[in-house]
């Protein structure tokens, strides 16, 4: 599929503070939104707007980090790269959401982190300034203080984008190279000096890695604490 924003636009219309789509549409998110606060099924489903639209074969992405309700026509399950998403189907002309205005709630802001950035659980169709954006989001539509430094945010984006060929190396040295995610439990590749990785909650994970990556130079911490 080709990511299109401006295509998938078109395919939408607003009335009466609802957005209708003006032909056939998928909204995909993850499952694990299930679960975690993210996804409620009832008779108005509500769900998080960190998700794809998709029309045809083009897609675009919503990361408004707050709930949205919608009515989908019909429910499907798909895998893709090892990971469940849910699919909402609705037809021609049919409400994709409800109600325009959505509620701040902060506390979602660290279900959302925590999957994405602590556990790795990242959806195929988010991209690396999609993530800056997700977290730059943060304060306007959730009222959270997670991501009210911009700053911050682009570091901790920075951080857990690798080059897809060796983990070990941050995608902003190899810009124009396929990157993938680390999560930022992973001890293996979050922590980078030795000290780090032993001195943590998971030691025997952090002594094997220590022992496979062997530091050349020790940091000023390392230099302090051994004197």
């Amino acid at each position: 599929m080709k990511r299109d924003a401006e295509f998938i636009r078109s395919q939408m219309y607003v009335k009466d503070n609802k957005l209708y789509c003006k032909s056939k549409t998928i909204i995909e998110f993850p499952k694990f939104y299930e679960g975690k606060n993210l996804l409620e099924m009832s008779k108005l489903t509500s769900v998080y707007g960190v998700f794809c639209t998709i029309v045809n074969d083009k897609y675009s992405v919503s990361l408004i980090p707050a709930m949205i309700t919608t009515q989908p026509l019909i429910v499907d399950e798909v895998e893709k790269s090892d990971m469940e998403y849910y699919q909402f189907l609705y037809a021609k002309d049919s409400v994709l959401i409800d109600n325009l205005t959505v509620i701040k709630n902060k506390l979602l802001s660290y279900e959302i982190f925590n999957n994405l950035f602590m556990l790795n659980k990242m959806a195929w169709f988010l991209e690396y300034e999609d993530l800056v954006r997700l977290m730059d989001n943060l304060p306007r539509y959730a009222d959270s203080g997670i991501g009210d430094n911009p700053i911050s945010n682009e570091v901790i984006v920075s951080f857990v984008t690798r080059y897809k060929n060796d983990p070990m190396v941050f995608h902003r040295n190899k810009l124009k190279e396929p990157y993938m995610y680390v999560d930022l439990n992973d001890v293996y590749y979050s922590a980078k000096s030795t000290l780090n990785k032993i001195a943590g909650n998971y030691f025997n994970e952090g002594l094997i890695s220590a022992i496979n990556m062997k530091e050349t130079t020790p940091t000023a911490l390392e230099k302090l604490v051994r004197q």
